[in-house]
Order: C-alpha cells, then structure tokens, then sequence
C-alpha cells in the first residue's frame, strides 16, 4: 500500500509535464519541492527495504506530522500493524479524524479494533467501508474476519467467498477453506481446490490440501497426478516417490516404474520394479551397469539372480546361461555375503549338479544366519539328496513340514516324492 510514493508522485509530475497545464500534488506543492523531502522519503523506504521496521515506522510519522499527509501515516500504520510494534494505540488515535477522509485510514483501523478485541467498532467501520465499496475485496475480507471472531462462520464463509469472486488470491482461499472445513464442507473444499488448480495452477498449499481430499477419497488417479505437479513446482523428490508408491501399492506397476525412469528415481527402485513386473533381463543390465560404476559386489550377485531368472522364465536355460550366471556368483559371493543370494547360489550348484558338496556349504552358511529359514531346509535337504544320504535328506526335509503351506508348494512336493522314492517309503 503506497509503498513507492515517491516514484508514483514522479510519475504524476511527468504526465503533467506532457499534457495538464497543473496539477496539485500537495496543497502547497512549494513547500515539498526540495531535496530534503526526497530524501528523507527515500529513507523511510529504505528503512523499509531493509526491513528496519521500526525506524522506517517512525521516519513515516515524522513525515506526516511535518507535511499532514496521511499516505504517511498509512504507511507508518501499516508497518505497526503488520510488523506488531508498539504504539498502535497512540497511532489509531492519530487516525481518527481522518477516517472520513481516508478509506485506508479507516480499513487499517478496523484491523487494530479486530487484533484488540474491539469486535463492534471493527464492524462498524467495515460496514461503512462496504456500504460505499462493496466491491472492494480487503473490505469483504476483513468482514470475513469479523465474523469469524464472533463464530458467525456461514456470513464469514459468505464475505470470502464473495471477496475471492473479486481477488482470487491464496490468502482468502485458504481463509475460506478453513471455515468450511470447521463447517464440515468438503464438497465445497474440493470444488474450491480443484477450481483454483484449474484456473491458477497448484500452489504447495491448496494442492497439499486437495492431495489429502484425493487420498481420504481414494482417487488415486486424481492423487498421483497432484503428485507430480507438485514435484514440478517444488522439485522435491518425495513426491515423486510417494506417486511410485501408490502406484505400486495398487498394483499399476508398469506406470509405476514409467514414472520411475522418467523422473530418474534411485537404481534400487527400478530394480524392484523391474523385478515385480518380471523385467528380468533390464534388471540385470541395470545391475550391472550399477557394478560397474560403484563396484559393489550385491549388483553383480542381482545380475547373476536375474539373468538365471530371465532364462528360467522364458525356459531358455542353456549351460551357456548356468556358467555365466556361475562367473558372476563366483567374482562376487563369500562367507559374508546375504544368506539369501549364499542360497540361492547353493541351491544352484546343487541342482544342476555343478559342484553339491560347494552348494552344500553355502547353504549352511545362509542357515547359520537364518536357521529356521524352510527354504534354506530344504535346499539342504536337496543336497544330500543328490549325495545319496537320502535318510539324512529326510531328517532335514521333515522341519519343513509344520509350513503346510509350504510343504503342499510344487517345488518341496518335488522333492519329498523324490526323497520318499530313494528311501522306498
């Protein structure tokens, strides 16, 4: 409000130079015309600039109080009131016989009778506000305000609304939003939300809001796209991950892992996409592409799983494919690599007859760090099984079968029919 002055009153003088024979600035322009005028109000700009409110709140009132022109005293008003200083009193006072004169005057009055509990003055200065400009979007507001502070939060929700039809700002969109969450109004939340996004674009603010509307709906389509717009205008990953989240958390995986290498999200979260949606022969070129550039041995032991998986899945497992799934666990795996991958590994060397009494090994070793784990058992169990000690093989096979679940599974059928066989039970 009235915070370049000076160069509006420059810009006056020069519009009269082209065109009006005279213009009247001040009653007694002769009296300003100086260069102590102009710099002492570039001053309290300065002060301003600089946020050094105080003195910028007392160079205003000492312009007013030696040139009598209230667009001072707004403005030392207005910084008193915004920036909470002392002498709000004293300054409201000052204001009084100007109120008639000066609908800012009055407006910022209003607000120091509302901040100190003056509910009735406070109307009754925006109403005469209103009945003159009932147009103006601060009077409709600041009306809101009041009513808010006597709880009359329909008539509020009614003045803000009509004050955002004038100025759709944030401010009076959120003020507005408030009110009708207090008065249970999400339909008319959500219509706000979504009107302003349409017409303004998301804000952090309004469209975290309507993230939650979309959340608590479970419009995870609407949800996911707020997310991304929202990444868009914060840059903030998080919502990028939270869109990759639900998306997979609902099963629309492919979409997930689109916005996963679109956005370039973290090579772990690729590999799980690509791994859920049995991707398997990108997952190991992404492992190794991983290994190659950081050198740590888990990516090339993920390369190994899902090159070997790659191949079991399209049924194209060659001895070409086992010895290089074979190269890949033998540069990579030792005594204290993860027990899942010192399984996996076994149970390979077991099953295909590569190296049993090795694949029996790491099998043991993935079972000293998880001794209850059934498949590990029954690796195990496997191992000995192409040994020969089938009653051994059984012994071991048989902790496998409180897990019904487990032991009705394809794969331990397999293997109990195999072993029962060489036991001839």
């Amino acid at each position: 409000m009235y915070r370049n002055y000076l160069f509006i009153l420059i810009a006056i003088l020069l519009s009269a130079c082209a065109g009006s024979k005279t213009v009247v600035v001040y009653p007694d322009y002769k009296k300003f015309k100086s260069n102590e005028f102009d710099l002492r109000v570039m001053k309290a700009y300065n002060y301003e600039y600089f946020h050094q409110d105080k003195e910028a709140r007392d160079e205003f009132l000492k312009l007013f109080e030696d040139y009598n022109n209230t667009h001072f005293l707004e403005n030392a008003f207005l910084i008193t009131l915004v920036n909470d200083l002392d002498q709000k009193k004293e300054i409201n006072k000052m204001v009084k016989p100007y109120l008639n004169q000066n609908d800012n005057l009055k407006r910022l009055s209003a607000l120091y009778d509302l901040n100190s509990h003056d509910l009735k003055n406070a109307k009754k200065l925006v109403q005469e506000l209103l009945k003159k400009e009932n147009n103006d979007p601060r009077n409709l507001e600041l009306y809101g305000d009041i009513l808010v502070k006597q709880n009359d939060l329909k008539n509020a929700a009614k003045y803000y609304r009509l004050a955002y039809n004038y100025a759709s700002n944030e401010e009076i969109l959120l003020k507005l939003v408030s009110v009708y969450a207090i008065l249970n109004n999400t339909v008319s939340i959500k219509e706000l939300l979504e009107n302003s996004r349409k017409t303004n674009g998301c804000t952090l603010k309004t469209c975290i809001l309507l993230a939650k509307i979309y959340n608590d709906e479970k419009d995870y389509k609407a949800l996911v796209e707020v997310y991304l717009q929202l990444y868009e205008i914060t840059k903030s990953k998080n919502f990028i991950l939270s869109a990759v989240e639900l998306l997979n958390s609902e099963n629309q995986v492919k979409q997930a892992l689109n916005i996963a290498l679109e956005y370039n999200l973290d090579d772990d979260i690729k590999l799980y996409l690509y791994q859920k949606l049995k991707y398997y022969n990108q997952a190991k070129d992404l492992s190794i592409q991983v290994y190659q550039r950081t050198r740590n041995k888990e990516y090339l032991l993920r390369a190994a799983v899902f090159e070997f998986e790659d191949a079991s899945l399209k049924k194209k497992i060659t001895p070409k494919i086992i010895q290089a799934v074979k190269e890949k666990f033998e540069r990579a795996i030792d005594e204290n690599t993860n027990d899942l991958y010192l399984n996996y590994y076994g149970y390979l060397l077991i099953d295909y007859d590569l190296d049993v009494k090795k694949g029996i090994k790491f099998v043991e070793l993935a079972l000293k760090k998880d001794p209850q784990n059934l498949y590990y058992l029954d690796s195990l169990a496997w191992g000995y099984y192409k040994l020969g000690d089938c009653y051994k093989a059984w012994e071991i096979l048989k902790k496998t079968f409180k897990d019904k679940e487990f032991s009705n599974s394809k794969e331990s059928k397999a293997h109990i029919k195999a072993i029962k066989k060489c036991l001839k039970l």
